[in-house]
């Protein structure tokens, strides 16, 4: 997962009404890098939510003991109401060697998710934008559908299921990374710190979720490098259907912009800690404050 930057797209362009009313998230849709002890999901993952896990960039290449380990992590993860995603990267426009390799690795990891760690609940499709800073936004508006398809035929052959999600990292001009996903599929609507969430919101929380509704296509937010008080403002105000908001901080000195996934915020708390991020999320859901 990269950090990615939204582009100045109207949102008149996508020829919809702009709904600004808030509404409460249905759940968390939560990146969850925190390793292989299973130890440390226990008590860590609110009933109902989607849980993305990255055993190995994929599921490929592990140890006897890493398998045994990574099931034990996803009982875990169910035991306590959670569904486990299994993270796979897709390589974007396979314009370098490396992206082509992880795009044709996707066929093992799903075999790997589902043979070596016993399935998981769907697929978590990182890189998931035909996207290179080369292209024009018409380049990637086109290129994305037919890549999606064939992800998709790839998990027909594999055999493989279950609730997909696509992390674009942003829309797409005009909405059009939203239009590339079918009815019942999750796109990730953005990824980004909170300053240049708070800058896009009224986009991404009106024409962008308006979009994806009148699709049946259901989004994510997920936002880092937020305090406590803007986790809980952007649980107040955003319309994404699941969300995860942390503390972590993007260093763009470190690869993939440093560990801000792989570790729970600060500000993760419980369902009963007033203020933090879990018993925010479920106090919205029942119509409480936060």
């Amino acid at each position: 997962m990269r950090e990615l930057g939204l582009k100045p797209v109207a949102a008149a362009l996508l020829g919809l009404t702009v709904n600004l009313a808030g509404a409460a998230p249905s759940g968390a849709g939560m990146v969850a890098y925190w390793g292989e002890t299973p130890a440390t999901y226990g008590g860590q993952v609110p009933s109902g939510s989607y849980v993305v896990i990255n055993p190995n960039s994929g599921a490929t290449g592990l140890s006897a003991s890493q398998v045994t380990n990574w099931k034990a992590v996803i009982a875990s993860i169910r035991a306590q109401g959670g569904k486990v995603l299994g993270y796979v990267a897709t390589g974007y426009d396979t314009n370098t060697a490396d992206e082509l390799a992880r795009y044709n690795a996707i066929s093992a990891n799903l075999t790997a998710y589902k043979s070596t760690l016993g399935g998981v609940d769907g697929f978590f499709f990182d890189e998931a934008a035909f996207d290179d800073a080369s292209l024009t936004d018409t380049q990637k508006c086109n290129g994305t559908p037919p890549k999606w398809s064939a992800v998709r035929a790839k998990m027909t052959a594999a055999g493989t299921s279950g609730t997909v999600v696509w992390n674009a990292g942003w829309p797409g001009a005009s909405g059009c990374f939203i239009n590339a996903a079918s009815y019942g599929e999750h796109v990730v609507m953005y990824e980004a710190a909170y300053s240049d969430y708070a800058n896009a919101a009224s986009w991404l929380n009106g024409a962008v979720q308006s979009l994806a509704t009148s699709l049946g296509v259901k989004t994510w937010l997920l936002v880092h490098s937020a305090t406590q008080a803007q986790m809980q403002t952007t649980l107040k105000g955003t319309t994404a259907n699941y969300v995860y908001v942390t503390s972590m901080t993007y260093n763009p000195s470190l690869p993939w912009g440093g560990p801000i996934w792989n570790y729970t915020p600060t500000y993760w708390g419980n369902e009963t800690l007033s203020g933090s991020e879990r018993w925010c999320l479920k106090s919205l859901k029942s119509g409480g404050s936060c």
